[in-house]
This record gives C-alpha cells, structure tokens and sequence, in this order.
C-alpha cells in the first residue's frame, strides 16, 4: 500500500460546501461511491433526515460530486453509524481505485492506520501505529483500537473529540500489507481520547443492507508471508562475515566475547570453537536486527514475544557436565525445548521460520551471557 492510494480514497463529506466529517471514496459496479459515519449525515443524535441537494462529498483532487443517495436509513445508521453513499462523478471514474475490504483486523500482526481531516485541519492527516484491541457489543459490527494518546493531543496538550471533530468517517486500513484493504470507519473518539482509544464500524455492517462488497475474513489474510520474507532475506544478507568481524572486534573486552570464548571451549573441540563462535555471533545478530526492523513494527508482537521470553528466562539453564558431549547434548537440549515452548507460545501469531530465528536468538544470548552455563558435575 502507497499513500498515494490511500489518499486516492481520501473523501470530504461537505453540506452546503461546509466540512462535515471524512469518507472513503472508490468506484463500485460503475458508479463512484463512498462509505462514512452514519451521523456525519443524519446528525450525532441521529434526529436529522438530509436533503440530497445540500451535500456533496470532495475528493483528493479537490472535485465536489453531489449525493445522490444514502444507503443506510436512520435506523440503520443509530445502530451501526456506517451508511453506504452514492454519488453524482463530475470527473474521470477511471481515476479511483477500490481498496479491498476486510472483516474485523483482530490479528495482532495487523498494524493498521486510518487518514481523514479534522475541523482545524486544511487537509488529509494520517494516523498510524493503531492496534485493534476489543469488540463492543455482539450485533453493533462496533470494535474498539488503541492509539497513542498523544496523537489525539493539541497544541496546548488538551485531548478531546471537539477539535477533532471531522475525523469520524476515516477509513481504516491495514499498514502492513502491500495492498490497500479497508476494514471500517472511525465512528468515534470515546471519552474525548482521554482513553488512548477509537471506535470503529466495520465493514461487515453494510451486508444488512445488500451492499454486497466482497469482504475478506480478516483471519485469511496472508501476513506471515508478506509481512516478513522480504525483511528476513534483507536480515539475512546484511549480517554477513563484514558485521561478524566488526562486533568481534568492538567487542574485544565486552562480557559477552568472554563468555562466548569460555563457554564454547567447554562445548566444543578446539577446531570447531571458531567456528561455531561466528555462528553464534551471526544468531545473536540475525535476532537483534529482526526485533529492530520487524517487531518494532508492532508492539503488540513485540510485547507478546518479550512476555514468552521472560518467562522462559526464569528456568535454571544451567547444565552439570562431566565432558564437551554432555555439554553439547544439554545445549542441544536447551535449544530444543525453547523452540518448542516458544511455537507453543507464539506459533498463531508468528510463522514457523520466526519462531527458529527468535529461538536461536535467544539461546545465543544466553550462551554470551550469565543465563546459560556448563558447571562441572557432582
């Protein structure tokens, strides 16, 4: 996904070519059409009934296209606030695009986004590091994301819904993926943003009113895949021998080295010392530019794989050896229950191929630490 194809679907919603809140615009079955906040119409105690002629809806180029219909009557609107608009195209159709669409983004991998304007804003803002946490209700297609609370702040550090009046109609997208996919539009800012959270309606809502888009399970999209292949292999081919050498040599008098020098002479024979010494190294790395570059991404992945983690690190990893084929054994050992535990811990959330790289992570360092170490037996 671009921003220019998210700003691509960037709507205004205007009556009498004032601005009322934000919409998704896209082309479908060869109308142009947009989706939005059910009051942005009919009113925030949903008590107004609109006259088609006083309302338009601008695009990202700055066209007005009158409305000509509102799918989604009051009632509908009171119980869900998503209505479904179509309106008259006073430019080239051919110059929208559709996004896709997907059902509630539950999945902690999705990291999502959403961009509309607010009353104090002359244009488009885009709001990102936004992260599903709860559904509301069992029938309302309402759920609830997390946002830093400093994104829903002024200039005097005062939080609240009334100056970010006009955001309720944004469509929300998922950030992490290559292609553009709506899962809803921000209904509300609950609590004035006092709560660091939104409310959304998803998508899904617009069924009850024979708005046949075709909605993805959110649970089907392939993120393992595209999310992580191509930050693994760029992973991957930057820790080569050049950055094994160069944290050897920063590292000449650091703990770390000295643990890795004594602990691998007590698993190893002497010819294989060096060698499995840049392959620890090159795990140890590999791990840390994976949490760097991909679960910095998300928080919530990030939080989950650290709770896993810490867990683990309160077992006694400490091995009682009488020679090296004892103490490569229980490393063996060592290695394999954690893998397991953490596929056990993780494994929804995480593919398989993370799963080994952030095992061997952790037990690298163990090894270049205090954690793990091979004791003399008896």
């Amino acid at each position: 996904m671009s921003f220019a194809q998210i700003n691509n679907t960037t709507g205004f919603v205007q009556k009498n070519n004032s601005f009322i809140g934000s919409s998704v615009m896209f082309p479908w079955k060869g109308e142009l059409c947009a989706i939005t906040a059910g009051h942005n119409f009919y009113g925030k105690d949903f008590d107004q009934q609109p006259d088609m002629v006083e309302w338009q809806i601008t695009d990202y180029n700055g066209q007005s296209h009158p409305v000509i219909e509102i799918l989604g009557d009051v009632e509908f609107a009171k119980a869900h606030d998503i209505v479904f608009v179509k309106v008259d195209c006073q430019s080239n159709l051919m110059e929208f695009i559709c996004p896709k669409f997907c059902g509630i983004p539950k999945n902690p991998k999705h990291s999502l986004l959403f961009r509309g304007r607010y009353k104090a804003s002359d244009s488009a803002v885009t709001r990102k590091k936004i992260t599903y946490n709860t559904n509301v209700g069992d029938l309302s297609h309402h759920f609830l994301c997390d946002i830093e609370k400093a994104l829903l702040m002024n200039d005097v550090y005062k939080s609240g819904s009334d100056w970010l009046g006009g955001w309720s109609g944004s469509g929300l997208f998922i950030d992490n993926h290559s292609e553009l996919i709506c899962a809803g539009i921000m209904c509300e800012i609950p609590n004035k943003g006092n709560d660091a959270q939104l409310l959304f309606a998803s998508v899904l809502a617009l069924n009850e009113i024979g708005v046949d888009l075709e909605i993805i399970p959110a649970s089907e999209l392939d993120f393992d895949r595209r999310l992580n292949t191509a930050s693994l292999d760029a992973i991957l081919q930057s820790v080569d021998e050049n950055a094994v050498n160069k944290w050897e040599t920063e590292n000449q008098d650091s703990p770390q080295l000295m643990f890795l020098n004594r602990k691998l002479n007590e698993v190893y024979p002497e010819q294989l010392v060096q060698f499995n010494k840049r392959r620890i190294i090159k795990q140890l790395l590999n791990g840390k530019s994976y949490l760097a570059a991909e679960l910095s991404k998300n928080e919530q992945l990030l939080q989950l794989y650290k709770n896993a983690y810490r867990v683990y690190d309160l077992e006694s990893k400490q091995v009682y050896v009488d020679n090296k084929q004892e103490a490569r054994a229980g490393l063996t050992a060592i290695k394999k229950d954690y893998e397991t535990y953490l596929s056990q811990s993780i494994g929804q959330e995480f593919s398989a191929t993370d799963v080994k790289l952030l095992a061997a992570y952790g037990v690298s360092e163990w090894i270049a630490d205090c954690s793990l170490d091979f004791l003399p037996n008896g």
